[in-house]
């Protein structure tokens, strides 16, 4: 591994900061993304990683690492493989035995350099003392290649094409053939994958395994790749000290502010220099709870919240409505399954929060043999303004997504939860043309607050084109869905409903009144 080594003044030793990335680590941060103004620039910023400066000053060194056949470090350019995950490894534990080491290494970064947190705490290396994944996937299938089975294409090819394939190790030295054969590609590889086999298993880690402590922090805008992990990896990671933050704004920003920089300094102080600062006993859970267009900080005892109360909002097609009482007749619906959508709208009569995971149960049938359902949602404010979310880059985003591709809808049974469907991917279940079929389709986390008379719009889909680089539009992987109709059935004994979780009103943001949703929560 080609490694750079920043350390205080002094003779140390000190404790260390240990990253790895295939992004360049003599990447000058301007040369890379100037689209992304953050306030540590310094001489030595690279993209998505702690600033050198301001961590050394505090005391601490800083190790960074190129990904193995990225930057100047030779091997296999293989993401999230096996030998990236070794390589980073052995950083760790090279690190934590140097005469300037105190042998105390941590991991701190954004995205892919949280990615690989998840994957090298899960093998144990003996140095490796705390990690601070930052928006950072833990599943290589459900995060990241494909969302409720269907090829994440757009982001996949934007980013391979922008940040990886430039930063081969030798790209400026090697002839193309020499070159292809030291690279596995990653789009190519998830595009020919449909389902869940050995290696994407390979690639995600068993975060069971984790016993470091861990401050994982995730962003409600990151909807497309990272929000899902870093709770994903709170909830089931081993470790005994656990922290989650949510934050909102854009995918690099909150990363380098000072509150967040405090935060991470002191819970590194404590697992790292063993200071006794109290970051032990710091609120378990601290979310940027969204209220209106801005966000309140409010800590929490778990997630999801303790005090939830989860509430089943029924999906009424003669009106286009989500009510609290399941309708009694039975109604169709539809739309073309290349462009068409449906809206169905929620009417809050008092000011009410949904923070948290949400489900939903739709009844659907085709005229073909499958189907992609995309979920969408926003808010309709009292002057009917359009509310969405803020997304990676700055730019509007829904304020909470989920997919489903009908033929992948069998459960987990055992890792399922009514408010978070997890789905097997290992194989397809065909639909029957006309015959309706229950899909229980997972949405990614959020959290959104409706004043008095604001409207949940829930948007069912059947494309994102418009979308843009995260959209899922690749042709190999959804032509011929497009082809059919998609009817949803709702009433009767077709019990489509959307399942939010309600924040109780006792202690509801400015001591709201009584939640009015629906009087049937959701059983189990």
């Amino acid at each position: 591994m080609s490694v750079n080594v920043f350390t205080p003044d002094g003779a140390g030793p000190w404790p260390v900061i240990a990253t790895m990335s295939p992004y360049g680590k003599d990447i000058h941060w301007p040369a890379r993304y100037p689209l992304y103004d953050q306030a540590d620039q310094g001489p030595h910023a690279v993209w998505e990683t702690p600033s050198p400066e301001w961590w050394t000053a505090r005391g601490y060194a800083i190790v960074r690492a190129d990904s193995p056949g990225t930057g100047k470090s030779p091997g296999m350019l293989d993401l999230l493989g096996p030998a990236e995950v070794a390589g980073f490894y052995d950083v760790i534990e090279w690190a934590g035995v140097q005469t300037w080491s105190t042998g105390r290494v941590g991991s701190l970064g954004i995205s892919w350099l949280a990615m690989l947190q998840w994957l090298v705490a899960a093998e144990r290396p003996p140095h490796l003392a705390a990690i601070v994944p930052w928006e950072g996937a833990s599943d290589a299938y459900r995060e990241f290649g494909r969302h409720g089975g269907i090829l994440a294409n757009a982001f996949l090819k934007f980013w391979w094409d922008m940040q990886i394939a430039p930063q081969q190790y030798g790209f400026d030295s090697k002839a193309a053939d020499e070159l292809a054969a030291h690279r596995i590609l990653l789009f190519d590889e998830m595009q020919k994958r449909e389902f869940i086999d050995d290696w994407y298993r390979e690639r995600t880690p068993d975060l069971e395994k984790i016993e470091i402590p861990v401050l994982a922090v995730g962003n409600w805008g990151s909807l497309h790749l990272h929000q899902r992990g870093i709770l994903e990896g709170f909830g089931r990671a081993g470790s005994s000290v656990r922290q989650l933050v949510i934050s909102s704004g854009t995918h690099i920003g909150p990363f380098y502010e000072l509150w967040a920089k405090e935060r991470q300094l002191r819970f590194l102080d404590r697992w790292l220099k063993d200071q006794a600062n109290g970051a032990e006993n710091d609120p378990p859970v601290r979310l940027a709870v969204r209220v209106g267009a801005g966000t309140v900080w409010r800590d929490e005892t778990q997630w999801p919240i303790a005090r939830t109360e989860w509430r089943r909002l029924f999906l009424d097609a003669r009106t286009g409505s989500l009510v609290a009482d399941a309708p009694l007749d039975e109604t169709t619906v539809s739309y073309s399954a290349n462009d068409g959508e449906l809206a169905f709208v929620f009417a809050a009569e008092s000011e009410v929060e949904f923070t948290g995971p949400m489900s939903a149960r739709l009844w659907v049938s085709s005229t073909g043999h499958n189907l992609d359902v995309f979920l969408h949602f926003q808010v309709v404010d009292c002057s009917g303004a359009i509310r969405l979310g803020v997304g990676p880059q700055g730019a509007p985003i829904p304020l909470a997504m989920g997919w489903l591709r009908a033929s992948h809808r069998a459960l987990d049974l055992v890792r399922s939860r009514p408010y978070r469907p997890v789905h097997l991917h290992t194989g397809a279940s065909a639909l029957i043309p006309g015959e309706p079929v229950a899909l229980d389709v997972e949405i990614w986390p959020t959290s959104i607050t409706l004043a008095a008379g604001e409207r949940l719009v829930m948007r069912v889909r059947a494309s994102d084109d418009d979308l843009g680089v995260i959209a899922h539009n690749d042709p190999h992987d959804r032509g011929d869905l497009r082809l059919f109709t998609t009817t949803i059935h709702t009433g009767g004994r077709f019990d489509s409903a959307l399942l939010v979780p309600v924040i109780g009103a006792q202690v509801a943001h400015n001591g709201a009144g009584a939640v009015k949703v629906s009087a049937s929560p959701l059983a189990g």
